[in-house]
C-alpha cells in the first residue's frame, strides 16, 4: 500500500477534512510534462496542493501552470526554494514509482538523493514550512545549539522518521506530537540551528519551557 502523508500533515497543521486540492483539470499541464506523475505526488496535489501556507510560506510547491519553466532534462522538478538557490525534482526514470526517492540540486546539473520516498519529502518539507506558518512559534527567531545543548534536546524529544539528508547541511526534525515540529538545521555539524513551531497552543509551551534554555538567539 502506498503510503500517504496527508493525514499527518492535516495534523500538523490543524487543518480538517476539506479539500485544498488541485482538480483534475488543473493538473493536466504537469502530467502533459512527464505523462503521469507518481501515485504519492499526484494525491498530494489533489488533497494539499492548493493550500498557502503549507505550500508557499518558505520554499515553494511548483503549481501546475508553473512547472514547465522549472524543468530540466532528467528530472520532474517540483519543488523551488525560495531564494532560487535549489530545486527538488524525481527522475524521469522512477516517475513509474509510486512513491519514488526525491533529488536535490543547486546547479540544475548535479543532483544529490534528498529522500528515499516522495512520501517522506512532502512531511520533511511540510515540518520545515510549519516554522513559519503555524501560530505558535512561527517568527524569524533561531538559536545556535552545541553538542551538549542537542543532547539535552534529544533525551527530550523523539526525532521524526524524515528529514533532509543534504540541504542545510541535513535537517533533522523531532517532535512528541503530530501537531509538533522541532528542526535542526546543519544537523550534519557540531553545531546546529534550532526552530521550532507547533498548530497547539499548550504543546508550544511545552516544548518552549525546554527549548528556549538551550541554545543562544541568532
Amino acid at each position: 500500500m502506498t503510503p500517504d502523508p496527508c493525514p499527518l500533515i492535516r495534523r500538523l497543521y490543524a487543518l480538517d477534512n476539506g479539500d485544498y486540492g488541485y482538480s483534475a483539470a488543473e493538473l493536466a499541464p504537469l502530467h502533459a510534462l512527464c505523462g503521469g506523475l507518481p501515485a504519492v505526488l499526484a494525491h498530494y496535489y489533489r488533497t494539499l496542493g492548493k493550500h498557502r501556507e503549507l505550500n508557499h510560506t518558505q520554499d515553494d510547491l511548483l503549481t501546475p501552470d508553473a512547472a514547465a519553466r522549472h524543468q530540466t532534462p532528467d528530472h520532474l522538478v517540483f519543488y523551488n526554494e525560495n531564494q532560487g538557490c535549489c530545486v527538488w525534482g524525481i527522475r524521469h526514470a522512477d516517475l513509474h514509482l509510486p512513491d519514488p526517492p526525491v533529488w536535490v540540486s543547486e546547479d540544475r546539473r548535479h543532483w544529490q538523493q534528498e529522500s528515499a520516498t516522495t512520501s517522506a519529502f512532502l512531511l520533511a518539507m511540510a515540518h520545515l514550512q510549519a516554522m513559519f506558518a503555524l501560530p505558535y512559534g512561527g517568527d524569524d527567531d533561531f538559536y545556535q545549539l552545541d553538542r551538549a545543548a542537542r543532547a539535552t534536546l534529544e533525551r527530550h524529544f523523539r526525532r521524526k522518521p524524515f528529514g533532509f539528508a543534504h540541504w542545510l547541511c541535513g535537517i533533522a526534525i523531532y517532535g512528541n506530537h503530530d501537531s509538533d515540529s522541532i528542526v535542526l538545521l546543519n544537523a550534519d555539524e557540531a553545531d546546529t540551528q534550532l526552530k521550532y513551531a507547533s498548530s497547539d497552543a499548550a504543546r508550544f509551551a511545552a516544548m518552549d519551557a525546554v527549548l528556549s534554555r538551550l541554545g543562544e538567539p541568532l
